[in-house]
């Protein structure tokens, strides 16, 4: 278990119990009475709304934003850094595919809350711009975590940008790229919360290892960017937190 001072995790503990947890449907009752999934939160209160809950799944302790509460409930983390250049993810026009730049960002990612792995492919809370043609396909939107592009095989003007400063979440995973003649790079830093992505080729991209294979407009189910619980911080902005309890 990690060496928190009992008075920090009080802290921590404390704040969870201030958060709503619909009932306190126990996902291990032997250990914290607090709901798995947000499908466990519908289960125990069919009139939970869309809102911010605490799970505890697989040894974790954290908060998440449960959405569709009354359809299907999925668990959500909110991204704190939002602006024109971080959380996005673009595939650079010219070359060999003409249009305009196509730019998702992301306000909010799925989680799976089991393995705290990202479904990038889920666009629920992202916004796209431009379009292009990559071969037959017309592309108009990217998934989460990745930058391609088509202009040469000496360049990676494919950008992206992955920002989880403001949540208690870090990166744990490496990144990959693909394609013909594939070029970029993957710059991390700010304590595994922040990547500066390039990536391109003939056409060529780089994406959450192991690389995909052309990833534009993507479907949700991609569950593709292990995360797990921030070492340097405990509490998040916005009463944000993970914890990891072992």
């Amino acid at each position: 278990m990690p060496r928190f001072s009992f008075r920090r995790l009080a802290f921590v503990l404390a704040l969870a119990i201030a958060l709503p947890v619909a009932g306190a449907v126990a996902a291990h009752a032997d250990e914290f009475p607090y709901p798995g999934t947000c499908q466990d939160i519908h289960n125990q209160n069919p009139y939970a709304r869309d809102g911010n809950y605490v799970l505890y799944n697989n040894g974790n302790l954290f908060t998440v934003f449960c959405y569709d509460m009354t359809g299907t409930p999925r668990e959500y983390i909110d991204l704190r850094v939002r602006g024109a250049d971080e959380n996005f993810s673009q595939y650079t026009a010219g070359g060999a595919s003409p249009g305009t730049d196509v730019r998702t960002r992301f306000t909010k990612l799925r989680i799976d809350p089991s393995t705290l792995t990202v479904d990038i492919g889920d666009l629920t809370f992202a916004r796209s711009t431009g379009s292009l043609t990559h071969g037959s396909s017309t592309v108009t939107s990217m998934p989460y975590g990745t930058a391609m592009s088509c202009t040469s095989p000496q360049g990676a003007d494919g950008a992206g940008n992955i920002d989880l400063r403001g949540t208690p979440f870090q990166l744990d995973n490496t990144f990959a790229v693909a394609g013909f003649e594939a070029t970029g790079s993957a710059t991390v830093r700010w304590h595994r919360q922040v990547v500066s992505l390039s990536g391109g080729g003939y056409c060529g991209w780089i994406t959450p290892a192991p690389a995909m294979y052309n990833p534009f407009n993507p479907s949700p189910g991609d569950y593709h960017l292990q995360l797990s619980c921030a070492a340097r911080f405990l509490i998040a902005v916005g009463h944000q937190f993970c914890i990891h309890l072992g």
